[in-house]
């Protein structure tokens, strides 16, 4: 019975296969492909030249003056928005915003600054002359531009780079020490000005390039891991303040924070002052439970309460009463400016130095802020382009930089409450300026008397969400291994190297992990679904029918030099060809013995997932037909693009 099944398979095998080679034989394929091409063709194949002078044609053939104006003016979508705008339905709410992030800059735009190593002022001229610019250029109404704790962070260590040398100088003159702080201060704004130029030209270079899609390399679970670990840093350097002590220096190379520690719970153990860590800790127990509050029922209270400029204000009004300063040695703000600076030509004595951080800086500040600003965009229904963002952020930093500002960047907690204000349109920017210039103007010595605690006290609990982002680990963890090993690794990388290893590390390992994924994608067989043309893959779909002569075949991704050694390995397997070379002695009698005996006549690979085909997977292909074709198999390639 065994023998009588077996001649009839093979009868039946051999009746399709003069089925499939008649019908091959009365269409030949040349016909076929014409035919379809002159039924459902839509252009002809041009040339290359053809197609620019096409696009040329198309582009530029009715260039008018009116054109090139509103090429230009759709570069300023401020106008847009004035042209709609309106004032019943949008004023009120844009006011309140403009007034409740206005109050939430000041503190922070003064503590940030601190981190910097600047003086506070400084903090406030980026809390408001690239709001006023990204007002103009911007895209995202409900986006917060400003200081942001990573960002100061690493102009923090720019700046450390290039004013030792500053420093030096000054400790070989006999000057006095106010005189030479003076001085010191004079030098660190330089470089962070320049820098904020440098910053902001990148970034106008990427706009235009149109290389706004880049932005995209930079993942969320790189940029998740990144701002955690750099998180660690900034709360790091607020400890010192914290406790009332000076920070540990000279701490340099690989394993930074365990050194970092280790100094400074020695300098605990003899120098804390215990009035400065009393007001840091309570300031900070306040902060957490009224930002709580405020989470918990803003939707019944719609004003956001400014627990911050309340600490300020009551930090500042004890300091000057209670001469925290002279009577426990608590270290204060000092004295500020009053007033708007003049315009400044940034100095371009350290550009050979800062271009490395001002690229940094440029990609991590317009990923963290494009990805913010997409985050709105898909809520609140508008669009948001990201070479138009990228405009605005480098005319934001080149413009500022004029006016003596560090780079800028979008922040998530004040963005978070501009959107929750009520604000709906870019001229919450321009009202939240008129408020922080009126304190710049008239207010800003009275923050004279701040304790520095307090400062730290409010950079600490505004690193609550880049905390929380830890919890991601655990997401990515069951979504991807990939991505959460990505995590992991520039994670750690921030927290035991330095920020922008970090970064190196981390966009290193990005780049890594996509193309591992490109490189061994699914290879999977088709089957046809019973009475239709459709074709699934036959591991999810068991029931489809495969011929038994026929292989039909389909690699999920585009083919090029990557995935080429994985792509003809799987591909031949696929069609029961072992491409191993027979042992010189034979383990068992009948290994090779069916070597030139192959299952299929003929296999199709299904191209509607090549996006692209470089000449390396071209080759490839040319090199499997003319293998195929000498073992008496036929390769055919549907659906190509």
């Amino acid at each position: 019975m065994t023998d009588m099944a077996a001649d009839n398979d093979e009868v039946n095998d051999d009746q399709e296969d003069r089925r499939l080679s008649a019908s091959e034989d009365q269409t030949p394929r040349s016909f076929c492909l014409q035919s379809f091409v002159n039924l459902y063709g839509d252009e002809p194949h041009l040339s290359r030249f053809d197609h620019v002078k096409h696009y040329a044609k198309k582009h530029c053939g009715s260039v008018t003056f009116l054109c090139c104006l509103n090429i230009f003016l759709d570069k300023i979508p401020l106008l847009y928005c004035l042209k709609k705008y309106n004032i019943r339905k949008n004023l009120f709410g844009d006011i309140i915003a403009g007034i409740t992030v206005a109050i939430m800059h000041i503190p922070q735009g003064m503590a940030y600054g601190v981190l910097t190593t600047l003086p506070p002022i400084y903090g406030l001229y980026v809390s408001f002359f690239p709001v006023i610019i990204y007002m103009i250029f911007g895209t995202c109404p409900h986006l917060s531009i400003g200081t942001f704790a990573v960002i100061s962070l690493m102009i923090a260590q720019a700046i450390e780079g290039v004013v030792p040398s500053s420093m030096d100088m000054i400790n070989n003159t006999t000057i006095v020490s106010n005189e030479s702080n003076s001085l010191l201060n004079n030098e660190k704004v330089q470089v962070a000005t320049t820098l904020a130029l440098l910053v902001g030209l990148v970034q106008l270079l990427l706009s235009f390039l149109r290389l706004g899609f880049l932005t995209v390399y930079l993942t969320e679970p790189f940029i998740s891991g990144f701002t955690s670990g750099a998180a660690v840093h900034v709360f790091t350097s607020q400890i010192p303040s914290l406790f009332g002590v000076k920070s540990p220096s000279r701490i340099e190379g690989a394993f930074k924070l365990p050194k970092f520690y280790i100094k400074l719970i020695r300098l605990l153990f003899y120098k804390i002052n215990w009035i400065s860590t009393a007001i840091g800790i309570v300031s900070i127990i306040i902060l957490f439970f009224s930002k709580y509050f405020n989470e918990r029922y803003k939707s019944k209270i719609r004003i956001v309460l400014p627990c911050e400029l309340i600490l300020v204000i009551i930090g500042t009004v004890l300091s000057h009463f209670v001469r925290l300063d002279s009577k426990y040695d608590i270290s204060v703000v000092g004295e500020i400016k009053r007033g708007l600076p003049s315009p400044v030509f940034p100095s371009l004595n350290s550009i050979d130095k800062l271009i490395v951080p001002a690229i940094t800086i440029a990609a991590v500040s317009l990923s963290i802020s494009i990805s913010m600003a997409k985050m709105f965009s898909r809520k609140h229904g508008y669009k948001v382009s990201s070479n138009q963002e990228l405009l605005a952020y480098g005319m934001a930093n080149v413009i500022s930089s004029f006016f003596k500002c560090y780079p800028s960047a979008g922040s998530l907690s004040r963005s978070v409450v501009q959107e929750g204000s009520g604000g709906k349109t870019l001229l919450i920017g321009g009202f939240s300026s008129i408020v922080l210039g009126s304190v710049i103007i008239a207010l800003t010595p009275l923050f004279r008397s701040l304790p520095m605690t307090c400062l730290a006290a409010i950079i600490i609990v505004n690193l609550k969400g880049l905390f929380y982002q830890m919890k991601d680990f655990i997401f990515y963890f069951h979504i991807s291994v990939l991505e959460c090993l990505l995590w992991t690794i520039t994670f750690t990388s921030v927290v035991l190297f330095d920020v922008d290893i970090g970064l190196y590390v981390g966009i290193c390992t990005s780049f890594i992990i996509n193309t591992i994924r490109t490189q061994k994608p699914r290879f999977v067989t088709l089957g046809q679904v019973e009475h239709t043309g459709i074709y699934k893959n036959v591991v999810y779909f068991p029931s489809a029918h495969q011929y038994s002569k026929i292989k039909v075949l389909r690699f999920d991704e585009s083919l090029y030099a990557c995935n080429v050694p994985f792509f003809k390995r799987k591909f031949y397997e696929l069609i029961d060809i072992h491409l191993e070379h027979s042992p010189i002695i034979s383990c068992r009698e009948d290994t090779h013995k069916h070597a030139d005996k192959f299952n299929y006549k003929y296999v199709i690979l299904e191209c509607s997932t090549f996006n692209f085909i470089d000449t390396v997977g071209v080759k490839l292909l040319i090199e499997i037909f003319n293998d195929l074709k000498r073992r008496g198999i036929v390769l055919y390639l549907s659906e190509c693009r």
